[in-house]
């Protein structure tokens, strides 16, 4: 019998600490598809959806049960504010990294996305390989039954891509708090942004990859490579940041990020969602599903790839170890060894 008819795709423990007054009950938002600014929301009626995870409680029951395990751990950073984030290879340390990994892809967002690079690729392949097939296929589109699942399935046997990434804490003690967003994991990798070769730099086994999750108006998660970056000063677990810009510019990023609404508390003025629009809202729906026809004698191949959005992001705190012109020219470099594997080609003779 399913007993779980409302599916929360961002968790409602999360929401709570961009809650107004810290009380769990409400929260400020901005709707971006009806410009809309609600200073007062129940947060119980945010980022869900009816039976997003299936109609059978089996796997919102399992991410319940991870999500509260977490909980404990915010609850500690936040609440009793000790930043210290869960040593290497403990089973804290795996289960903060399963959770942001699969935040990333629980979202309909993640599902969308899935779906549009495989349509694009797909009509690159009939276009090119089977003409024959293409007036009939150019304006239908494949669906799938659940997305948002697919995206979770491929997370889950993912995990280990997530590995050789340090995690440290970035605290805000600027005058401006963090927001967050309906798809508040953001992927990013400054190395390949500043060797203006971006894509697929935000692919899970890319070299320079970061991971920002703000988890409070105060407090960030940041996952990066740390044989790429430097990160605060003295080899400590959290750097702390009092500028404004850098504030404002991870705030950019949730918005260029999300789908439909951004979340924060009442310290948070419509005035400033006005500005953040009008200083990021241009790189909206700018990343690209890279599809191209590759010819090697007398064979072709479809090279698939993805160039997800960047904003020329500056943050002091990050220090690049690294010389980014090395990377110039080599397509997404992998950040340990161990992910690479052997090519697989398909092709198919005109």
């Amino acid at each position: 019998m399913v007993k779980k008819k409302r599916h929360h795709y961002i968790p409602r423990f999360y929401l709570k600490r961009f809650s107004i007054n810290n009380n769990g009950k409400f929260l400020a938002l901005y709707n971006l598809k009806n410009r809309k600014f609600i200073q007062t929301a129940p947060l119980k009626s945010q980022a869900y959806e009816n039976f997003l995870y299936g109609e059978d409680d089996e796997i919102e029951n399992a991410l319940a049960e991870m999500e509260g395990d977490v909980s404990r751990m915010f609850n500690y950073w936040t609440d009793e504010r000790l930043f210290y984030p869960p040593p290497p290879e403990t089973n804290g340390f795996k289960l903060l990294k399963r959770f942001i990994l699969y935040q990333a892809f629980r979202t309909p967002k993640s599902g969308n996305d899935i779906m549009e690079k495989i349509n694009q690729g797909m009509k690159t392949f009939v276009k090119e390989f089977k003409p024959d097939l293409w007036e009939s296929f150019k304006d239908g589109k494949l669906v799938h039954e659940n997305a948002v699942l697919l995206g979770l399935f491929k997370s889950i046997e993912n995990e280990h891509l997530l590995n050789y990434l340090d995690c440290k804490f970035l605290v805000n003690l600027s005058v401006l708090p963090f927001i967050t967003s309906d798809s508040p994991v953001i992927l990013y990798n400054q190395l390949l942004e500043k060797s203006e070769n971006y894509i697929g730099a935000t692919g899970l086994v890319a070299k320079g990859l970061q991971i920002f999750y703000p988890v409070h108006p105060r407090l960030m998660i940041c996952l990066f490579d740390s044989v790429v970056y430097d990160f605060g000063e003295n080899n400590e677990d959290c750097a702390s940041t009092e500028s404004i810009e850098e504030v404002h510019q991870l705030n950019g990023l949730q918005l260029t990020n999300c789908d439909a609404q951004l979340f924060f508390n009442d310290f948070i003025s419509e005035e400033y969602v006005i500005e953040i629009c009008k200083n990021f809202e241009e790189y909206r729906g700018t990343s690209k599903n890279i599809n191209r026809i590759i010819n090697q004698g007398d064979r072709k191949f479809l090279l698939t790839g993805f160039e997800d959005i960047h904003i020329g992001l500056e943050l002091d705190f990050f220090k690049l170890k690294v010389n980014p012109v090395d990377y110039k020219n080599e397509i997404t470099p992998l950040r340990h060894p161990s992910f690479e594997r052997p090519i697989k080609k398909i092709s198919l003779d005109n």
